[in-house]
């Protein structure tokens, strides 16, 4: 039995300049009122904000929108206590791209 390697999504986003131009100002706004902390993991980011309704429902509907337009990305949200954590993470030369996405340097 031969093992067939997993095929890559190409590390790309598939939003127009004027939707990036929109999503990042979302990004933005939620960064700026709610981020406590950010870091490089292994393989990929990690961000944590303050437990707002608004901030758990909006970093829902970004994760939720950010994996159909950056594919090569796995994106994950978790309440934590009074905390909400966003994972991003990804494989090979996505996890470089991730990390770049969120302008958070691997150590």
């Amino acid at each position: 039995m031969s093992h067939m390697a997993e095929p890559s999504l190409p590390i790309a986003c598939s939003l127009t300049a004027e939707q990036l131009s929109d999503r990042r100002a979302v990004w933005q706004r939620l960064h700026d009122e709610a981020l406590l902390d950010e870091k490089a993991i292994d393989d990929g980011v990690q961000l944590v904000y303050a437990a707002h309704e608004a901030v758990e429902q909006t970093l829902y509907d970004l994760a939720r929108l950010e994996s159909e337009c950056c594919a090569f990305a796995e994106w994950q949200v978790a309440r934590l206590d009074d905390t909400v954590v966003l994972r991003v993470t990804s494989r090979g030369d996505g996890i470089t791209a991730v990390q770049s996405l969120f302008g958070v340097a691997a150590a």
